[in-house]
């Protein structure tokens, strides 16, 4: 199945682009996207606190929706699923 991964902010540097596409097999979860794009130390570095939890000062969003509330790292992703990784934003 294909998903899209959107990048913004900071995470544009680390991953080098706007988007990617990727393809995952049936019935993946998050946590399987995330080993696909966390392919160097600096990128697992970049989105897992401690390497085990999400960073927590990034948001991670399926659909306009926060991934924890499909699960967090257990949500099922589908076919043409998009997902979007940010930094916090703060401003005032």
């Amino acid at each position: 199945m294909k998903i899209k991964v959107k990048f913004f902010a900071s995470m544009r540097q680390l991953f080098q682009t706007r988007e990617r596409e990727v393809d995952l097999p049936e019935g993946a979860c998050f946590r399987h996207l995330l080993d696909l794009l966390c392919d160097s130390a600096e990128r697992r570095e970049g989105l897992f606190d401690k390497e085990t939890k999400l960073n927590p000062n990034l948001v991670f969003l399926r659909n306009g929706q926060p991934i924890q509330s499909f699960g967090g790292l257990e949500a099922r992703l589908e076919e043409g699923d998009v997902v979007a990784i940010f930094p916090l934003l703060g401003g005032g």
